[in-house]
């Protein structure tokens, strides 16, 4: 490992929060992707991916944790952009880029990172490393609310209230309280069921 780049990852928050790490410009993209994970003290298991970006943080180039090339292309023709195959230096090739990291689809939690120093890597040095800590993260949880603050879901009904499934027409059928050709409604036995036919 010759250099490391030291980052500035901010989390999307309005709290300023943010982790330095160090890592290496030749680490594959995974390494910085649990990196991130470990330094807010957050679980791996989500989908994430790194994009490339400029000064007004637009998303550029994307960087998936999961090889999306497809297997029956030709092999000149797949781009290789996995996490798995790319490299820090793949994604932030010197100082003055950007990148985007995205975390959990459904929460959407979303981290700037940006370049703050290239030198050389200490030989006696572990990385990626955490080297500055500022703000505490929120739990990863802690949008869940948001994910279920848009969607219309059924609650629960009272004990005098006929059940809703949401579709009109089922709930139609459901207050449809008219006699049926059975019998009025009643529940009959299989025996009285002879005097019908």
């Amino acid at each position: 490992m010759s250099q490391i780049m030291r980052l500035r990852v901010i989390l999307d928050t309005e709290e300023d929060v943010f982790r330095d790490i160090e890592i290496g410009t030749d680490a594959p993209l995974m390494h910085l992707h649990f990196a991130v994970l470990d330094a807010f003290g957050w679980e791996a298991g989500e989908l994430a991916s790194f994009f490339q970006s400029d000064e007004s943080w637009s998303r550029g180039k994307e960087f998936s944790l999961l090889d999306m090339s497809d297997p029956m292309a030709e092999k000149e023709s797949q781009s290789g952009d996995a996490m798995n195959q790319s490299t820090v230096g793949h994604l932030i090739p010197e100082l003055g880029h950007r990148a985007i990291y995205v975390y959990d689809f459904l929460r959407m939690w979303c981290f700037y990172v940006e370049p703050l120093a290239l030198e050389k890597a200490n030989p006696e040095g572990a990385y990626p490393s955490l080297c500055h800590e500022f703000g505490t993260p929120p739990a990863f949880d802690s949008k869940d609310g948001d994910l279920l603050q848009d969607m219309d879901l059924p609650r629960e009904p009272e004990d005098d209230e006929p059940y809703r499934t949401g579709d009109p027409e089922l709930d139609a059928y459901l207050d449809d309280d008219e006699d049926d050709d059975l019998g009025g409604g009643e529940h009959l036995s299989i025996d009285d069921l002879d005097d019908l036919i």
